[in-house]
């Protein structure tokens, strides 16, 4: 959501002693002039007359020098950055307009409980830039006391908005129209569907894109992208319970091998199994006296993963040894260890790895609802379009800069 992302930069440039562009001083401008003498200087306005939708220099600006601070622009930035900069600032203030005045003439409306959500995201994210400003104030100096730590911390919150020309209200109204674009979005592809023809061409496609990326290199199968739609033939589903190297002899390990030493990585690894062979051994004595594997995995896995793998063939996704161990387990239900640079790495064979019927309706209900939000783009985009064509904003491109 956008309120997210402009908060959180929000909070960088705020580290970086706020705005880095900033507007010049009064001189004796024409634009000055005007609104030293109480007339707003319009820098876009709509050819076709519509009152109220005309945008001001003070709300451009404030909008401009907040996008450059978040993006990081300083005075001395480039003539054509800057003016591509001018242009997305001054496209995104009148899209809010134009959605503003469509959400009203449809007769649409925020609820309550909408209003109350948007606050509180607005709060979150302010929370979340001061809490990074009161970070980079304690480690710049930590001398200050937690007294010290918030009145800095509000001054230089103050101090960003102050200078980028924004407020607190700046960042609900962007909010707000996010929620009123989705509502127009919503209502425009309303009756809008994905057909069960559309839907199976999608698959299709992504299921023979699996397939033949496979085909060219099995390297290049992501169980992670394609696992819900296509698994190769012969992959296997294995648990692993991890009886692990402390930190410093894996450190080590990784350190003879980045230094081109395999030989001695390996050695070292070897002559270091003896410090984890009576938890292994434990771990395997359970196993043949008929202990739960996924109970053991809770009791020993020292993984920080779920301890479950996809092994397809071809692929050392988890590196060879694992692959060689689980791949050479005879059949369902069996056992055995691979001995890797991480420590034992004790598999179980638990079947093999296929789509089943429910994971690949629940993947066609995603891809559909995916589907459906595509089209309501779509449509809301073509009539977008139309505003913008019905509104013809006339830009005054000379007035955009500082």
């Amino acid at each position: 959501m956008r309120i997210r992302e402009l908060l959180a930069a929000a909070a960088a440039a705020a580290i970086l002693s706020g705005c880095t562009v900033k507007p010049a001083e009064s001189g004796g401008s024409a634009e000055t002039s005007e609104a030293e003498s109480g007339q707003a200087v319009i820098v876009a306005a709509p050819t076709n007359g519509a009152e109220g939708m005309d945008v001001t220099r003070e709300e451009y600006l404030g909008e401009y020098l907040y996008y450059l601070s978040k993006n990081g622009y300083a005075a001395d930035t480039d003539s054509e950055t800057l003016s591509q900069a001018q242009q997305q600032v001054i496209d995104s203030i009148i899209e809010e307009k134009l959605i503003r005045a469509k959400f009203a003439e449809y007769g649409l409306e925020i609820t309550d409980s909408e209003q109350a959500e948007i606050r509180g995201d607005v709060n979150t994210g302010i929370e979340s830039i001061k809490s990074s400003l009161r970070s980079a104030a304690e480690s710049a100096d930590d001398t200050l006391s937690d007294e010290e730590l918030d009145s800095r911390t509000e001054e230089q919150y103050q101090q960003l908005l102050t200078t980028c020309g924004i407020s607190e209200d700046t960042f609900y109204n962007w909010q707000e129209a996010v929620l009123m674009k989705q509502k127009l979005t919503d209502m425009l592809g309303d009756g809008a569907e994905i057909t069960d023809e559309e839907l199976s061409s999608q698959l299709q496609a992504l299921i023979a894109a699996a397939k033949s990326a496979y085909e060219e290199d099995p390297a290049n199968y992501s169980g992670q992208t394609y696992a819900s739609l296509w698994i190769p033939e012969g992959s296997r589903k294995v648990q692993g319970i991890l009886i692990g190297f402390d930190y410093d002899t894996y450190s080590q390990i990784v350190k003879l091998r980045s230094d081109g030493d395999d030989e001695g990585a390996d050695r070292f690894r070897e002559e270091s199994l003896s410090a984890l062979e009576g938890r292994y051994e434990e771990v395997m004595a359970r196993i043949v006296a008929g202990d739960d594997f996924a109970e053991l995995m809770t009791e020993f896995d020292e993984d920080e993963g779920n301890g479950t793998f996809l092994i397809t063939p071809g692929t050392e996704l988890f590196g060879s040894e694992i692959y060689d161990c689980a791949m050479g387990i005879d059949g369902v239900g069996g056992t055995d260890a691979a001995v890797t640079d991480y420590g034992y790495y004790i598999l179980r064979y638990v079947e093999d790895a296929v789509v089943s019927d429910e994971t690949l309706n629940s993947t066609a209900e995603s891809m559909r609802e995916y589907l459906l939000e595509q089209k309501k783009d779509e449509l809301f985009n073509t009539e977008f379009e139309k505003w913008k064509n019905e509104y013809s904003y006339e830009i005054r491109n000379d007035l955009l800069g500082i």
